[in-house]
């Protein structure tokens, strides 16, 4: 609306008795329909996923933590691109998307660990490692210890069935 005062005074040159000082105002008026107040702030952009998003996303890396995964392989799967996804995700979760896939691969092997089912190798195969060195040293890394120790230690903890055995009936101590 004013800049269409301001053309048509312009093109008319019709700028009435002071015309340095009405431009000046039509220019004020302008500006100010442009630009917010100065004690309005932008709203800030929620840029943390959304809560289905993030679901997907960690049932995504939980059905494959088996694999080589990557960001723009998990950010394709949720329908967002890299970089959105792993700042939405850390914004979410506190975590890089690599720090959780760590920590579930992890969490993984120490459930397996405390069974006896698989070998060591098998386990660090399992949970995405490439080698059961792989593995060593991620649990070096963030526990402190090795799959071995923590697997002894699962062991010593493990409840123990009790032991019923019975003499022979002849052979009883008196």
């Amino acid at each position: 609306m004013m800049r269409t005062y301001l053309v048509e005074c312009a093109a008319q040159n019709d700028w009435g008795d002071r015309p340095a000082e009405e431009l000046a105002q039509v220019i004020v008026a302008c500006l100010r329909q442009r630009m917010p107040e100065p004690h309005q702030e932008a709203p800030e952009r929620d840029t943390r996923l959304a809560r289905d998003v993030l679901r997907r996303a960690i049932r995504f890396v939980n059905d494959n933590l088996d694999t080589k995964l990557k960001w723009d392989e998990i950010a394709s799967v949720v329908g967002l691109d890299p970089f959105t996804f792993g700042r939405g995700f850390k914004l979410a979760t506190g975590m890089t998307p690599h720090q959780y896939i760590i920590r579930c691969r992890i969490r993984r092997a120490m459930r397996l660990l405390a069974g006896d089912e698989l070998t060591l190798a098998d386990i660090a195969f399992e949970v995405g490692c490439s080698c059961q060195s792989h593995l060593t040293t991620l649990f070096r890394k963030h526990l402190g210890t090795t799959p071995g120790a923590f697997r002894r230690s699962a062991r010593e903890r493990r409840p123990r069935p009790p032991h019923s055995f019975s003499a022979p009936a002849g052979n009883v101590p008196a």
